[in-house]
């Protein structure tokens, strides 16, 4: 009965502990069998997977996890080195941290969730690394006290201070947060890192410091006191000069490395603890010159950052006594030239950075000294001619950087002495002539053409004197893919750019990759040459235009000839121009130009074709010039006479038919006062001849008025005034022209029908 009651019991006790285990959270996640770990990342995960017990690494990244159970680690995964639990929302790590059975815990990472506090115990005392960046950590905040820790990293959070433990970290990392004072005393520290916070002041008191890093941050004043410290960062600080920076060194001047760039140094006075200063950085300052005290004391500098200031003059003894330069970068300044001598006893200078300067040509003797230099940049300049003597001072160059100038000729065809030259960049430049510069250096292994003027690419520089070469760069050049580019398409087939290049011309294959042409798409035409006239004919003094136009492939180049078959070069005899377009002009022509011009057509194979214009050239008559002469001078003057004649004759025609009026209105009024009415009428009389002459008879009849017109034959009798009264008639006598029928002429006589009233 009683082994029957205890067997019950065991069955009891073992269901309930089987139920308590489904119970426990599991996860279906992957599990890597070689490296152990196992990644349960982004599956909604409310708590800790315990049935993956064997793992080094687990990643619980990304999942809902807001609470910590005490137990979730207990016995479970003694194993675990790496633990990551990122991007949840898990605000207190008590349980976590005073685990014990987590005993292998070396990296703990609890980035990106809701911390606020943390507390001093720890019970992890493998755990070297952890990482409480972007939580919620604020003022007074406190390290925790893990035995073996070494890197604590609490970036991005709203931190305004802390405790500092009995025992610090040998690397802190407090950046971009809102602190503003810090202040250790009696500690030691390997590294820290306190940048791009707001820091007015900063004092640390301890044994050793490796890096203190303070840039980007708001310091007037920084106290450093140590047994040893390598580097010091305080860039972006605003500071005035080298004073602004206390340091003391016990036992020797130990700091290597010195960071002020982007401060406000327009000069150095160097402090006693850098004086056995190795590297400086003092880019983005305000130096107006490195003068021979610039940078006086800093005998043991071997890499020294000038980049960004406003230098424009460098004296030839500023870097006298900096023998051991190593590295020298002057990039970004308003440099105009080097004078000779700068570079003078710099026997271990293996590097030299001059880009984005205003150089505009080079000096062979500003190389002197530099024996060992490697690497030279001068890219963003603005050279426009490069010449391999300017190098034979740097026998050790492998590479060079010529890119962004102005770099129309670079000629390294005695490229000899340059034994060890491998890179050459020349990018955006206007380069059109490669034969200066592929062929000629034997150990030549990269070489950028990228953006310049290039059109064609001989085959024999590429397979015969640059057997090293395995990369040339020609994107974004004018090539043209006729008959003279098959063998570059078969290089670039085997040894492929970065870029591929394209074919600009000619228009057939305009667009596409020289690689993927067929070998029948590149041809040539031989050339073509055309005038639009054959004779034109110019008078002396005029401008003669001859026109000439040639097509072919390649694109063939126009010449012109004169009569005499010599080349004519553009304003030969300040007289002749040739235009872009090839259009040549023969200004204020003389009989002496008179002949046949000659347009030659020539492509760069050697192919010719010609055309011809023959030039007439002819003098105008003097008759010509006379008559010209006399018709501009005679015929104005006989227009205004006639116009003058035919004035006066209408004034006079005016004057005489007003006065005929006035004499008749003067005869009617005086007939009105004499109380009579006179009516004329006019009738004809035939006459007969006699041999006294002619006899007028009266022809009764109908009176008619002529409308004819009076000739200069007509003939008045006017009788006087007394006669007229008497009579109570008077004759007018009218000519009228006979026609081709008539014999005689006919006479009218004017009557008076009216009578007297």
């Amino acid at each position: 009965m009683d082994s029957f009651a205890m067997a019950l019991i065991l069955f009891l006790t073992g269901v309930l502990i089987g139920t308590c285990q489904s119970s426990t959270c599991r996860a279906q996640c992957d599990y890597d069998y070689v490296t152990a770990r196992v990644d349960c990342s982004s599956r909604n995960l409310s708590c800790i997977p315990v049935n993956y017990p064997d793992s080094l690494v687990m990643d619980l990244s990304h999942n809902d996890i807001s609470v910590l159970e005490p137990d979730d680690f207990s016995g479970t995964f003694t194993r675990l080195v790496e633990l990551y639990l990122d991007y949840n929302d898990i605000s207190d790590v008590t349980s976590l941290l005073e685990s014990t059975g987590l005993g292998s815990l070396q990296k703990l990472s609890l980035e990106h969730n809701a911390i606020s506090a943390l507390q001093t115990s720890c019970s992890l005392h493998s755990l070297i690394n952890i990482s409480l960046d972007y939580n919620s950590l604020v003022n007074n905040f406190r390290f925790p006290n893990c035995r073996s820790l070494v890197y604590f990293s609490a970036n991005f959070n709203p931190l305004t201070g802390f405790y500092p433990p009995p025992t610090l970290p040998s690397t802190i990392s407090l950046q971009f947060t809102n602190i503003s004072g810090f202040h250790i005393t009696d500690r030691d520290v390997g590294t820290l890192l306190l940048d791009n916070n707001k820091l007015y002041s900063f004092t640390f008191t301890g044994d050793r410091a490796y890096l203190v890093s303070l840039s980007h941050n708001k310091l007037s004043t920084c106290t450093l006191t140590a047994s040893s410290l390598f580097e010091l960062n305080v860039a972006s600080n605003g500071l005035k000069g080298l004073q602004s920076v206390d340091v003391h060194i016990r036992g020797g001047n130990n700091i290597r490395k010195l960071n002020v760039s982007n401060n406000s140094f327009d000069s150095f006075i160097q402090p006693d603890w850098a004086e056995g200063l190795q590297i400086l950085y003092a880019d983005d300052n305000i130096l107006a010159n490195l003068s021979p005290t610039t940078l006086q004391g800093f005998f043991n500098l071997t890499e020294l950052h000038i980049a960004n200031n406003r230098l424009v003059f460098i004296s030839p003894t500023a870097l006298s006594q900096i023998t051991m330069l190593r590295s020298l970068y002057l990039d970004g300044n308003a440099l105009t030239s080097l004078l000779g001598g700068i570079f003078l006893n710099k026997p271990d200078l293996v590097e030299l950075s001059i880009t984005n300067n205003q150089l505009s040509e080079l000096h062979p003797d500003s190389f002197l000294g530099l024996d060992s230099l490697e690497r030279l940049y001068l890219a963003g300049n603005r050279l426009v001619f490069v010449n391999s003597e300017m190098f034979w001072q740097m026998p050790g160059l492998t590479t060079m950087d010529f890119s962004q100038n102005k770099l129309e000729v670079v000629d390294f065809i005695n490229c000899s002495l340059l034994s060890n030259l491998q890179n050459i960049l020349l990018a955006d430049n206007s380069i059109h002539d490669i034969s200066y510069i592929l062929g000629h250096c034997d150990k030549l292994q990269v070489l950028n053409l990228s953006f310049n003027q290039i059109r064609v690419v001989p085959v024999d520089s590429l397979t015969g004197g640059s057997r090293a070469l395995s990369r040339l760069e020609l994107e974004g050049n004018p090539l043209q893919c006729d008959c003279r580019l098959t063998g570059l398409r078969d290089w670039l087939r085997n040894n492929p750019p970065s870029l591929l290049p394209r074919c600009q011309g000619p228009p057939q294959n305009s667009g596409a990759v020289v690689s993927d042409l067929d070998i029948h798409d590149f041809i040539c035409d031989p050339p073509k040459a055309m005038t639009y006239m054959n004779h034109l004919n110019v008078i002396v003094g005029q401008t003669a235009i001859l026109s000439c136009t040639a097509t072919g492939i390649p694109i063939p180049n126009i010449t012109w000839l004169n009569p005499n078959s010599t080349v004519i070069l553009d304003e030969w005899q300040d007289k002749i121009s040739i235009s872009r377009d090839v259009t040549l002009h023969i200004m204020s022509v003389a009989l002496s130009d008179q002949g046949t011009y000659t347009c030659l057509a020539q492509n760069i194979l050697g192919e010719i074709d010609r055309a011809v214009v023959n030039l007439t050239v002819t003098e105008e008559l003097k008759v010509t010039h006379t008559g010209v002469s006399l018709v501009a001078t005679v015929l104005p003057n006989m227009f205004i006479t006639l116009i003058v004649t035919l004035a006066v004759v209408a004034l006079v025609i005016s004057l005489r038919r007003r006065y005929k009026k006035k004499d008749h209105a003067t005869s009617a009024a005086e007939g009105v006062r004499g109380g009579s009415r006179l009516t004329v009428g006019f009738r004809k009389n035939i006459s007969t001849r006699s041999d006294e002459g002619y006899v007028n008879d009266t022809v009764e009849g109908e009176y008619i008025q002529p409308t004819c017109k009076e000739d200069t034959g007509e003939e008045y009798e006017v009788p006087s005034t007394a006669a007229r009264h008497h009579s109570g008639r008077y004759q007018r006598h009218l000519k009228v022209i006979p026609s081709a029928e008539m014999d005689d002429a006919d006479v009218y006589e004017p009557v008076n029908i009216g009578g007297e009233t």
